[in-house]
Formats: structure tokens, C-alpha cells, sequence
């Protein structure tokens, strides 16, 4: 599927709106847009891929939680053409800013023009562009086929791993998406909606591409989740576009078992890892003790707060439901874990095949 390939380096979602809209109007086949909140996550895209046009603000921030930088346009511009960032540069650059100032001062980009929603000018000036890049776009061919956004190398990983596993047949039919700085939750949000306005249709039936984001069933994760069916409207178009999963305890029946017994917590891909491999980190000392307060209590079931080890075994949980209901793995020893499970073969990742079943049917990939 032959299509036009832009990064959206912006974090106004009302902007990145109005900016597909006026694409949209004169280019109607496949887009493939990114989008970046920062320098440095603008940088990793365009490590990673290719595009045909890069499209950033001005004023943004060097990195993931910095403060926006007046400069940040410039240094992503000057970044580029640095050969140790062994950047893929884009075939046309554009600056998009609502401040006149930074316009006239930045210097060496391509093109800057002057934002605000209601001006025709940058619209004109973005439509002449994206017609001309529409007529020249075969001559860099790449296939667009369905995405699965995850919150981080982890779970890319992990995912992977399961899929060559249980479906290798299917490995080249979905490409898993993620970025090293600046991922997480909100960084599967933005991407999903962006996925969501770009409608991208599927040439070999005429439907919509779809996606699917795995968000952490935790703060962060439901958070981004209540964002996105806010800012897409239930039963439009947009919203058949993509799905949205949780690392959740009803791929685990272990995790399942905790459940039933009256206890829920924040879980992450590494929650559904069977417990052998548990077992082992534990004895490796890459656990640490869970912050028990977030536990998610059944009142009905369970008539005490405090949860710890002591109490746990005077319910009758199991070993292995103590492990994980009072631990979890360190920050620091996340990347080891997931090695060691990786190279433990099926048997550590048959809750992940439940997962990737889901993703399959959202993407009507026959798992068979």
C-alpha cells in the first residue's frame, strides 16, 4: 500500500486536528502520521522511519516533561543534519507556529509558516505541498499495514516473542509500535488518535486499517483511555478505527484467582508472566514489595485493609498468589526479567497468547 508518510512534531491535538482536515481535503488515499510531543521523541521517530514530510512546531520542549523551549524547533532542525543522530531526513520540512517572532527568527528550515486555524494561507501553502509530495510519493514504497501501539521496549518485546511463538505465520502481518523516551500511556494515546484521524483505508477491501493500543490497567493507563473516548465521538468512523486493550487480569488465571478471592492491583504485561519466572526473579532479588494501598479491596470478600503476607495465608492464598498480590519486579531489573522470560520459552508466555488472540480478532487476523 503505497501512501504519504508524515511526523506531526506537536502536542495541540486541536492543531494536529485542523492539520489532517486540511491534508484531507486534497489527498484521499492512505496517510501515515506520527506524531511527537518533543525533540527527542521527534528524534527516535525519525531514526526509526521514513517520511516524506516532517511537519513541527517551534516552541516545544528538548525532552519528555521539559518545560516548551523556544528553540526547540531549531535544535530538532540542526539535530537532523547532525550525522552522528544517523537521522532519516524527510524529503520536505515545515514549521507551523502561532507566534510571529519565532517565524521570523528560525533559520536553516525550509519552510515556516504562520498558524492560526482560521488562516488560509498555511492551509493553501500545506495543500500545493501534500499535492506535489502525492505526485512524487512511489518513488519511497512501503507497505502501511496494521499497528499495535505498546507502552514501551518491554512489551514490544515480550509480544514479539509470543507471537513468533504461537503464531509465526502471522509475524509480518502486524508491526508493533513503541518509543524509548517519552512512551508510556499518553505517548499510546496520542498515537491512536492520530491513527484515528487519518481514516486509513485498507486497499484490499476497502475498509478501514485498523489498530489497537495495550495501555497498563493502572492511574496512567485508564486515565489515557477516558482521554481517548472523550476526544473521539462514540459510533463515528474515527472511533472503527482502533481498539483499546489493558494488560488485565482476565488474561491470567492467576491473576484471575487473586480476583476472586477479593483483590485487584494496577497490572502490567509482566503481572501476566507465569509465575515460574516470578519464582526465579524472586530468588535473583528482582522484586520489590507492591504499594499494597492501590490494591483495589472487595469489601464483601475481604473486611481488612492491611494487606501483607501474614494476613494473604490466613485467607488462604496460595504462595503464588501472595508473591504477586504483595511483590513486584524493580525498575531497574525490568529489561533481565524480560530477557529471562523471553528465553523461557512458551510455557512463561501462554498468557500473552490469550492477549495477542484479542489483538488478532480487533484486527481480523485469523489465529488460526
Amino acid at each position: 500500500m503505497n501512501y504519504i508518510s508524515i511526523l506531526i512534531v506537536d502536542d495541540d491535538f486541536n492543531k494536529i486536528t485542523t492539520i489532517i482536515k486540511t491534508i484531507r481535503e486534497v489527498f484521499k488515499e492512505t496517510l501515515a502520521i506520527s506524531q511527537a510531543s518533543c525533540v527527542q521523541e521527534a528524534i527516535e521517530n525519525l531514526q526509526n522511519k521514513e517520511f516524506h514530510l516532517l511537519i513541527t512546531d517551534l516552541q516545544m520542549p528538548l525532552k519528555y516533561d521539559d518545560t516548551p523551549d523556544n528553540r526547540g524547533g531549531e535544535s530538532l532542525i540542526r539535530s537532523i543534519y547532525r550525522s552522528r543522530t544517523k537521522i532519516n531526513v524527510p524529503i520536505y520540512i515545515v514549521g507551523l507556529t502561532q507566534f510571529e517572532t519565532l517565524k521570523n527568527d528560525l533559520k536553516g528550515v525550509w519552510k515556516v509558516w504562520f498558524y492560526e486555524s482560521s488562516i488560509d494561507e498555511w492551509k493553501t501553502n500545506l495543500r500545493d505541498l501534500i499535492f506535489h509530495i502525492s505526485l512524487i510519493k512511489s518513488r519511497i514504497l512501503s507497505d502501511k499495514i496494521e499497528t499495535l501501539y505498546v507502552e514501551g521496549y518491554i512489551d514490544k518485546k515480550i509480544i514479539s516473542t509470543a507471537i513468533r511463538h504461537f503464531y509465526p505465520q502471522h509475524a509480518d502481518k502486524i508491526y508493533i509500535d513503541m518509543i524509548n523516551y517519552g512512551g508510556g500511556a499518553s505517548w499510546v494515546e496520542r498515537q491512536l488518535f492520530i491513527w484515528a484521524k487519518s481514516l486509513i483505508q485498507n486497499s484490499d477491501n476497502d475498509k478501514y486499517l485498523k489498530a489497537v493500543g495495550i495501555f497498563d490497567n493502572d492511574e496512567a493507563g485508564n486515565k489515557s483511555i477516558d482521554n481517548l473516548r472523550n476526544m473521539i465521538q462514540f459510533n463515528s468512523a474515527e472511533s472503527k478505527t482502533f481498539s483499546i486493550l489493558k494488560n488485565s487480569y482476565r488474561y491470567s488465571p492467576l491473576l484471575k484467582s487473586i480476583k476472586s478471592k477479593g483483590i485487584t492491583f494496577p497490572t502490567t504485561i509482566e503481572d501476566l508472566i507465569s509465575v515460574e519466572c516470578w519464582v526465579i526473579a524472586e530468588k535473583n532479588g528482582w522484586l520489590e514489595n507492591r504499594d499494597t494501598k492501590k490494591n483495589v479491596i472487595d469489601k464483601d470478600k475481604i473486611k481488612f485493609n492491611n494487606i501483607n503476607e501474614e494476613f494473604l495465608k490466613e485467607n488462604d492464598f496460595t504462595d503464588s498468589e501472595i508473591l504477586l498480590t504483595t511483590k513486584k519486579i524493580k525498575s531497574d531489573f525490568k529489561n533481565q526479567f524480560c530477557n529471562m522470560v523471553c528465553e523461557s520459552g512458551k510455557d512463561a508466555l501462554v498468557n500473552i497468547k490469550y492477549q495477542i488472540n484479542d489483538v488478532f480478532d480487533r484486527l481480523n487476523i485469523d489465529n488460526d
